[in-house]
């Protein structure tokens, strides 16, 4: 890995993570509140999710500068895009089928549109650190 990689994993992860706290944490504030398995606002675990968001971020900027050769906005927003769709359609999909986690089909297909939006903003960021020179 190198230093390019990893600065544009961080930004990725900043990306997801702010996106994550405004989509998630302000404009779906609501009806996120009632789902039973949701720790309140003051019991989120704020180093974990940033943790999260940063292997989140290293996936999109290793996938993109090792395998992808993505090193521009449109082509990182496009990759992140199919990455983020396929992940969440799979995860919650299992998780649908296997827990309580989520309680229909409804609740899919947000986290999916939402997170395909997510990844799509955050793979352009990555990419676009990657192409500069």
């Amino acid at each position: 890995m190198n230093a390019k990689m990893l600065i544009g994993a961080f930004f990725g992860a900043v990306a997801l993570f702010l996106l994550g706290w405004l989509i998630y944490g302000v404009i779906f504030a609501d009806s996120m509140a009632g789902e039973a398995c949701m720790r309140g606002k003051d019991d989120m675990n704020i180093a974990f999710i940033g943790l999260g968001n940063l292997f989140n971020g290293l996936l999109l900027s290793y996938i993109f500068s090792r395998w992808a050769s993505i090193s521009t906005f449109g082509g990182g927003a496009m990759g992140g895009a199919v990455i983020g769709l396929l992940m969440s359609a799979g995860f919650d999909c299992l998780m649908y089928g296997t827990t309580t986690m989520m309680d229909s089909p409804t609740g899919i297909l947000m986290d999916v549109v939402t997170s395909t939006v997510m990844y799509a903003i955050a793979g352009g960021v990555v990419g676009w650190w990657i192409g500069r020179k």
